[in-house]
């Protein structure tokens, strides 16, 4: 008899009260007997560990207390996970009803693949939904935004077990990091459906503080040049003052038989545009020029045309 597949579902919580027993009840509607839900609560004061309460019976493990941030959170419950299938999901968000049926399904078929990811339907307060197709794996799509999306994405035990756990200093797009040691060394598939839902709300934290999430993927864009790259590039990158990566972190076994050249590019036209959103115009100018020599050279001319930037030129 082959034995049932467990799913581990980590669910990091603070203060959601709100949202936190509509995010249990679409795992627990899942109808599947071997699923392990750990909610990792960090000390809510808001009615959440009443909640929790209520549906204990249902949880493999459960605890509110003090911790470092979401990233930390989410690592004490992966700590725990017993399952052959590991996911998170953030304590506003859902997953789809049979999201689970499919899951386990495409895994057993396909016992080469080591994560699958879907689509995603976002969601704001007043119930209007849009439907999010998540792009199949693409290089330079993928290191130009944060393309994966989290809540549709599970992952097996062997991932877990040989890249480790989320990196506790990046508290907005820990997830991106973790997709960089993925996505270029396990095999991956799209799946064409959604299997969460994303919920867009005012609190979210990824809404509250756009720039520090910027600057977070610069973090990790960095990591992943020191990993590909010449000495040179870096050097460049470091007089340009988009380099942040003090501490030379790279990720290992990457698989990048790509233009490292075209990679550079990519993210200095990108910097240029968040510099011109925290409103540093004379460093936006100055990557956009950097921008005009390379491969982006018509969306750099684009953007300043757009935004009525040429005349600051020196």
């Amino acid at each position: 008899m082959v034995p049932q597949t467990q799913i581990s579902v980590i669910i990091p919580s603070f203060n959601q009260a709100q949202y936190l027993e509509q995010t249990l009840l679409s795992i627990i509607d899942q109808n599947i007997e071997n699923i392990e839900i750990i909610v990792v609560d960090g000390g809510s004061t808001d009615g959440s560990v009443e909640i929790i309460k209520q549906y204990e019976m249902q949880l493999a493990y459960w605890a509110s207390e003090p911790d470092r941030g979401q990233s930390h959170a989410i690592n004490k419950g992966f700590a725990i996970a017993k399952g052959d299938i590991i996911a998170w999901l953030n304590s506003d968000d859902l997953y789809l009803p049979d999201t689970f049926k499919t899951v386990i399904q495409i895994f057993q078929n396909n016992p080469a693949i080591d994560l699958i990811y879907g689509d995603v339907i976002n969601f704001d307060e007043k119930g209007n939904e849009t439907y999010y197709g998540v792009a199949e794996f693409e290089p330079y799509d993928f290191l130009t935004r944060i393309s994966i999306h989290q809540p549709a994405v599970f992952w097996r035990r062997k991932i877990l077990n040989e890249s480790g756990v989320l990196d506790e200093s990046l508290h907005y797009v820990m997830d991106y990091d973790y997709w960089m040691r993925v996505f270029f060394s396990y095999k991956t598939l799209k799946i064409n459906k959604p299997l969460a839902k994303f919920r867009v709300h005012s609190t979210s934290k990824t809404s509250s503080n756009p720039p520090l999430m910027y600057l977070e993927w610069r973090k990790v864009l960095s990591r992943f040049i020191c990993s590909v790259a010449h000495m040179e590039d870096i050097v460049y990158l470091k007089k340009l003052g988009i380099y942040d990566n003090d501490s030379n972190s790279i990720y290992h076994n990457i698989d990048f038989n790509y233009s490292k050249k075209r990679v550079i590019k990519n993210y200095i036209f990108q910097a240029a545009i968040q510099e011109y959103s925290f409103g540093s115009k004379k460093k936006a100018d100055l990557l956009l020029l950097h921008s005009l020599l390379s491969l982006n050279c018509f969306r750099a001319f684009w953007f300043l045309i757009k935004n009525n930037t040429v005349k600051h030129l020196r």
